[in-house]
Parts: C-alpha cells; sequence; structure tokens
C-alpha cells in the first residue's frame, strides 16, 4: 500500500499569488474586478496491488516444451 500528500498554490491565501486585478474607469463609471485563478488544493492518493507475490499460478505448458524460448 502506497500514499502521497500534494498541497499545490500553497499561499494559505496570505499572498496575493494567483490573483489579478482589473481596472476600467470612464468618464461616469469605475469598475474593478479581482480574479483568484487557482485557490488552495491538498490531492490525497491512496493506491495497493491486490497482487500477492507467492502465489502458486500455474502457467500453460507450450507443445515444444520449456524450450520453445
Amino acid at each position: 500500500m502506497t500514499g502521497s500528500v500534494q498541497w499545490q498554490n500553497i499561499d494559505l491565501g496570505m499572498n496575493e499569488s494567483n490573483r489579478k486585478r482589473i481596472t476600467t474607469w470612464g468618464d461616469d463609471f469605475y469598475t474593478t474586478i479581482d480574479y483568484c485563478y487557482e485557490t488552495d488544493m491538498i490531492l490525497v492518493k491512496l493506491s495497493f496491488n491486490l497482487n500477492w507475490k507467492n502465489s502458486n499460478t500455474k502457467h500453460p505448458q507450450s507443445e515444444f516444451g520449456e524450450k520453445e524460448f
């Protein structure tokens, strides 16, 4: 069994990384928009293998015996 944890975009919202502000103004208006491209993400991965290494499997025999290859 194996596991891993991955943390992407590490700033916890404290830094202004991955953010963009667009400000537009004219004679009768003023607007500003804040974009946050990606938030913090935590990825957890667990995987396991169901194949046992010490299994007693029997493979079919060839017509020519073990010296075929």
